[in-house]
């Protein structure tokens, strides 16, 4: 990725952008995820998404990412409605898009989800 479309990324306060590895630990986010579920990069990078998937969600979650992760999945086909997990504990009604990555492997290595909030 190029040194500015990674500092655009990073620095977008519209859209929260975050990437999960493999293993569901998040490796990317961005200020637009800062100000939408009020961890800082610092606070989100290095934890696993839990962080900001309620309780209730969770194994459902990871069973779908779990499916996912060595799969040949092509990512979501539109945005889609979902609840997610604020820092200070609320509920945040938000809009997902995902795409998977793909390393030298020809299945599905982590996974680059574009959250937004719904449109009126």
């Amino acid at each position: 990725m190029s040194t500015a479309l990674h500092d655009d990324l990073t620095a977008n306060p519209q859209t929260a952008v975050i990437y999960a590895r493999a293993d569901g630990v998040i490796s990317f986010w961005n200020a637009g995820a800062e100000n939408l579920f009020g961890h800082s990069v610092a606070g989100a990078i290095g934890q696993r998404l839990d962080l900001i998937v309620p309780e209730e969600y969770r194994a459902m979650h990871w069973a779908g990412f779990d499916r996912t992760i060595g799969s040949s999945w092509r990512g979501s086909g539109e945005w889609g409605p979902v609840e997610g997990l604020h820092k200070n504990g609320s509920r945040v009604a938000v809009e997902v898009f995902l795409t998977p990555l793909h390393g030298d492997t020809p299945g599905v290595t982590g996974v680059m989800a574009f959250f937004r909030v719904p449109l009126p």
